[in-house]
């Protein structure tokens, strides 16, 4: 359990496309953060912009002060200089300091990237430890690649944004030191909707979709099994970030790690190709 990271942008607000539940109700918060720390999931993944789910782990690690999660969390703000934002979240968090503070979006990162070496000088190792920037798309990945500055990135990866599109880029920042948590696992539940009943906007993924499922069903795997299986056999990744809404839909995540896949059916994954980048991106739906 030690590469997976728990996202926790449920516990702050209505996140997923196939979330029919909402936000995770708060009494339900602390029993799916005791499960997980007892399986051995050390990290957790918030931000300032994933409504008040700062507060809510603050109170958790206040609560449970022998339970000692490292923390990855994200400013969200152009206007408002880092060294704020760090305090506020570590203020809302209750700790002295974060594994790792990421920038949240590739914009962030252009906008304060002159700032970035005296910031680091200033606050690196005292309150947080690694620096990394949340990212989409492999140009992307290409500018960061070459900043010493960055220790970390956080990037999309699934079985639609695959090894096909993906593999080159990641095994180049892998080859250069920077540690890689990938997100959208489940491209935000997308894997587990009913193809009859997707929007008109993603009406195209559905024969890609039909044919993931066809393979999960020829391995005798679930969709779960399936896509976390497939992210964990990547070499160039460290780290895979599952969100949840519920402890049963973390029981139901981890109970997949027990599952591998081979490399004849990544390779099969590996053969569909989603040409619109647009329609796996969660922030364009």
């Amino acid at each position: 359990m030690s590469n997976i990271i728990l996202g926790t942008v449920q516990f702050g607000s209505n996140y997923g496309i196939n979330n029919t539940r909402g936000k995770t109700p708060i009494q339900e918060v602390h029993p799916i953060l005791d499960f997980a720390y007892s399986k051995g999931i050390m990290t957790l993944d918030t931000a300032s912009g994933y409504g008040d789910s700062e507060e809510i782990i603050g109170d958790y690690l206040v609560s449970n002060p022998n339970k000692k999660f490292e923390i990855i969390t994200k400013v969200n703000s152009s206007k408002i200089s880092l060294e704020k934002q760090l305090h506020e979240s570590l203020q809302k968090l209750k700790v002295d300091k974060v594994e790792v503070l990421m920038l949240h979006s590739f914009g962030l990162y252009e906008k304060f990237k002159s700032q970035l070496p005296l910031f680091c000088q200033k606050n690196k190792g005292k309150f947080f430890n690694k620096l990394g920037v949340s990212v989409y798309t492999n140009e992307e990945v290409g500018v960061i690649s070459s900043d010493l500055v960055i220790d970390r990135i956080q990037t999309p990866f699934n079985l639609l944004d695959n090894e096909l599109k993906r593999g080159e880029r990641y095994a180049d920042i892998k080859s250069k030191g920077k540690i890689i948590d990938t997100r959208s696992v489940f491209l935000q539940g997308l894997f587990f909707k009913d193809t009859n009943k997707l929007p008109p906007y993603l009406e195209l993924l559905r024969e890609p979709l039909e044919k993931l499922k066809k393979i999960a069903e020829s391995e005798s795997l679930t969709m779960e099994e399936l896509a976390i299986s497939y992210a964990l056999s990547m070499d160039f990744i460290d780290n895979v970030l599952i969100g949840v809404d519920s402890l049963g839909q973390l029981r139901t995540n981890l109970s997949a790690l027990t599952k591998t896949i081979s490399r004849e059916t990544s390779d099969e994954i590996n053969t569909i190709s989603i040409q619109n980048d647009n329609l796996l991106n969660p922030s364009l739906w």
